[in-house]
């Protein structure tokens, strides 16, 4: 994995100024929408397991209102 690393660092290194904010942003995006699937299935294991528990369902749905806003 540290040699791809080293590889894509040297690789970003020789790309010009103009060319290196967009290859950023994706690197970011991909990123953030990989951190969100996860976190989409973690809620969803957790809301299977504690299916039926008084209140969990309601307080799982303000926890993901709160997280668009």
């Amino acid at each position: 994995m540290s040699v791809t690393r080293d590889e894509l660092h040297h690789l970003v290194d020789q790309l010009p100024e103009e060319r290196l904010a967009p290859v950023l942003e994706l690197i970011r995006r991909d990123a953030a929408t990989e951190r969100k699937v996860r976190a989409a299935a973690t809620l969803e294991l957790v809301r299977e397991r504690m299916h039926g528990v008084t209140g969990v369902d309601e307080e799982l749905q303000r926890l993901r209102d709160a997280g668009r806003g």
